[in-house]
């Protein structure tokens, strides 16, 4: 049996699109960097040393001391003489009190003191350190002054421009609803 079909055709819409891109640009100028430097100083400051030589007693040995030495030794010397003779003058006088035990006193005297030498020293004492040496070392003053680095950057600020982007839809196709019957009756009881 033939039965009645309804028969549906649907067909979906289309839609387009119609896309502009967006557009974004960003423009920077390079940054400045100002920079300026302060040099390091290093000061070095030297005093220098001290050498003190003293020769006076090596020039005292060899007999060639300054006058003032010289007449001071000459002053010591006859002094200690001059007590020497005393004593000596004092020993004679005894021993011509005693010319009574005996001998020619005062000849013996007489003889002893024409022949007696009585040397004065001016040269000093030789000794191995007659010389002295005195050192002071000089001193080394450092400063160190440090230096700086100054950085003073200019930056520059991005420029950015943006264009947006559109989208305009269309219509391509449009949906649809088809409905058809076939078959002899439609009106069939079953």
């Amino acid at each position: 049996m033939n039965f009645p079909r309804i028969q549906i055709q649907q067909g979906y819409s289309q839609v387009g699109l119609q896309i502009s891109k967006g557009q974004q640009s960003i423009e920077q100028s390079r940054p400045v960097l100002n920079m300026s430097q302060k040099q390091a100083s290093l000061e070095v400051k030297q005093l220098n040393g001290k050498l003190e030589i003293d020769s006076r007693k090596a020039w005292s040995a060899l007999g060639k001391a300054r006058f003032e030495e010289v007449t001071d030794r000459i002053a010591q010397v006859s002094l200690q003489i001059s007590m020497e003779n005393i004593a000596e003058v004092a020993q004679n006088g005894d021993r011509m009190m005693a010319f009574h035990k005996g001998g020619n006193v005062f000849a013996d005297i007489a003889r002893q003191n024409v022949f007696k030498e009585r040397p004065i020293e001016i040269a000093g004492e030789p000794n191995y350190d007659n010389v002295d040496v005195t050192y002071n070392p000089g001193q080394v003053q450092v400063e160190y002054i440090p230096g700086n680095v100054i950085i003073n950057p200019e930056v520059h600020k991005p420029v950015i421009d943006y264009y947006p982007g559109k989208v305009n839809p269309y219509l391509i196709r449009q949906n649809f609803i088809f409905m058809s019957a076939t078959g002899r009756q439609l009106d069939a009881v079953v």
